[in-house]
């Protein structure tokens, strides 16, 4: 009889201790979206012009309301921050971190690499190219814009390096490793190709190239934003429904097998899904180094490496990461690229997560 109730009280421990698990990780995930929010706010508020919370509420609704400013008033010039100035930048920084975050999630888990991340398959680089054949050559995707034209350019020469990959991983005895080795071909051989087009590139034109190299949110539209959002919720959402199954492939290829999932193929739709997420991301703010690195390895810390619950946390913290990035770059830090601040943020943490070398973890 003892030994019966001493079984049932380990039960009961069990299933306390997997209780309290989870509700810290709701604890985690609520307490993002608290600062995801703060951050937005700060956004729409903070700057060289500022504006009060309660201004910003009243231009936001008034906007969507449909009322309309006298020209060159005090309040349409706050309107003017607000819509064409602050929420693009608010909404791309948003997005942005989101895509980089999950993405990272998720090669993380299909790569089982804690040094994994979303331009791991050279996505960045290829999508580079574009941008640098836009601003430098000139050449850009017919019968768009200027703007829209250099976002076509990046996005469909940076979705190249991942179908290479994909290729690749489609012949016999392919593996994580191969994947990473290929992506860094691809990285090394777009970024080339960078290279030679900006040798012969003006000063100015180079300039604005390597802006988009270390990241930036000056460029920034309006236009650009309904399809960074479709293209990141959508992935997303993908990878939310794929959790159980980018559980099981962290297990290793054996044992997921064995499970009954198709490993190869699993693997090669999440690289194409994203491929997509990550090149969008690349054509609208540039490469953002460290986010997709930093924010899944800060997070499974917190909230262990379920997937199910990593992918919202990290959609919450990432977004929220970039846009407090972007408010430190363009206030305290007088205009300096956010992809700066992002990779000097990030560098340092990725050390002290390296100098505490926590394996279990994984």
């Amino acid at each position: 009889m003892n030994a019966v109730e001493s079984e049932s009280g380990n039960i009961t421990e069990a299933i306390s201790n997997y209780r309290a698990q989870i509700l810290l990780k709701i604890l985690v995930i609520t307490a993002g979206l608290a600062i995801l929010l703060f951050s937005i706010v700060a956004g729409v508020t903070i700057g060289t012009h500022e504006i009060s919370l309660g201004s910003a509420f009243t231009l936001i609704w008034d906007h969507i309301a449909g009322v309309s400013y006298e020209p060159g008033s005090p309040e349409w010039w706050d309107s003017y921050v607000v819509w064409e100035e602050r929420l693009p930048r608010i909404f791309a920084a948003l997005f942005a971190g989101m895509a980089l975050a999950v993405a990272g999630v998720a090669m993380q888990s299909i790569l089982r690499n804690p040094l994994a991340d979303p331009y791991t398959t050279g996505i960045s680089s290829g999508a580079m190219v574009g941008i640098s054949a836009a601003i430098v050559l000139g050449i850009t995707v017919p019968l768009f814009t200027d703007e829209l034209g250099l976002m076509a350019n990046a996005f469909i020469t940076g979705i190249i390096p991942a179908l290479v990959i994909v290729g690749i991983t489609r012949m016999k005895n392919s593996s994580s490793a191969t994947i990473i080795l290929a992506g860094l071909a691809m990285s090394f051989m777009f970024g080339a190709i960078t290279q030679m087009i900006m040798m012969g590139a003006e000063a100015e034109k180079s300039q604005e190239t390597y802006k988009w190299m270390v990241g930036t949110l000056n460029y920034v539209v309006s236009d650009k934003i309904p399809l960074m959002a479709v293209i990141t919720l959508a992935g997303s959402v993908f990878f939310l429904f794929a959790s159980k199954q980018l559980n099981l492939i962290s297990l290793g290829d054996t044992d997921a097998k064995s499970l009954g999932l198709n490993t190869d193929t699993f693997r090669n739709v999440c690289l194409i899904v994203m491929s997509l997420m990550i090149a969008e991301q690349v054509s609208v703010t540039g490469v953002l180094g460290f986010v997709g690195l930093v924010v899944p390895h800060m997070l499974r810390m917190a909230v262990g490496p379920d997937v199910r619950y990593l992918i919202p946390a990290s959609m919450v913290f990432g977004g929220a990461f970039v846009i407090l990035a972007d408010i430190l770059a363009r206030t305290v830090l007088d205009g300096i690229s956010v992809g700066v601040v992002v990779s000097a943020i990030g560098g340092p943490l990725f050390l002290v997560f390296i100098i505490r070398n926590r394996r279990e973890i994984w």
